[in-house]
């Protein structure tokens, strides 16, 4: 079985802040009772005004908790999902609103040629609106958002890195690393969190 990775970057450097909001949205199934890789949220210092958490194994809430996140915060907030180490996707959202979504591979769930059209014109990503929301080049943000499954010119730029300094290609899903290093997002690469949350849970009685 691949990796599984859901995380959510806040900007902020309010660390109790998040931890509160991780209580109050953050929700596990009754059954993963006991295991902790599936009931805990770490939390990493903030770096560079950035907070990351990286929720619970199995977590399903990603796209419905980080806009919850940043309308409480008022802020950013990006969020990258590892689905079963086959693709990685990106959501970013202000103030709650989100502003833009990437799939490294929209076609994975497409189930005819018009869906497929469909998801890949709404997961395309947009780096002039990545850029602008963080301060950065769109040049350097268009690199990565580049999906490498698709055609044979997209699979020969996927065993490329977008940049020499980069960890790996952009067909390995752990390049979301390097993506959220060009962002300024860095506070969990190589670091221990500074706090681990274990979250409420949700019970179907």
């Amino acid at each position: 079985m691949g990796e599984f990775v859901k995380a959510t970057a806040l900007r902020t450097n309010d660390l109790n802040a998040v931890q509160a909001g991780l209580l109050r949205h953050g929700r596990i199934r009754d059954d993963a009772e006991g295991d902790e890789l599936r009931t805990s949220a770490s939390v990493w210092a903030p770096v560079n005004g950035w907070t990351v958490a990286i929720w619970p194994r199995w977590f399903t809430d990603l796209s419905f908790v980080s806009p919850k996140l940043s309308a409480d915060l008022g802020t950013l907030a990006s969020a990258i999902d590892v689905y079963d180490g086959n693709f990685w996707t990106h959501q970013l959202w202000r103030d709650g609103v989100e502003l833009d979504r990437f799939s490294s591979s929209p076609e994975h769930f497409a189930q005819s040629r018009a869906e497929l059209r469909r998801l890949r014109q709404e997961w395309a990503g947009r780096p002039d609106v990545i850029a602008n929301a963080f301060g950065v080049n769109a040049n350097t943000v268009a690199r990565y958002l580049i999906p490498p499954y698709t055609g044979f010119f997209g699979r020969l730029r996927g065993r490329r890195k977008p940049f020499p300094d980069d960890a790996t290609t952009l067909d390995d899903v752990w390049i979301f690393v390097d993506f959220w290093r060009r962002l300024g997002i860095t506070s969990f690469d190589g670091t221990p969190p500074a706090r681990t949350v274990r979250l409420p849970t949700l019970r179907f009685d």
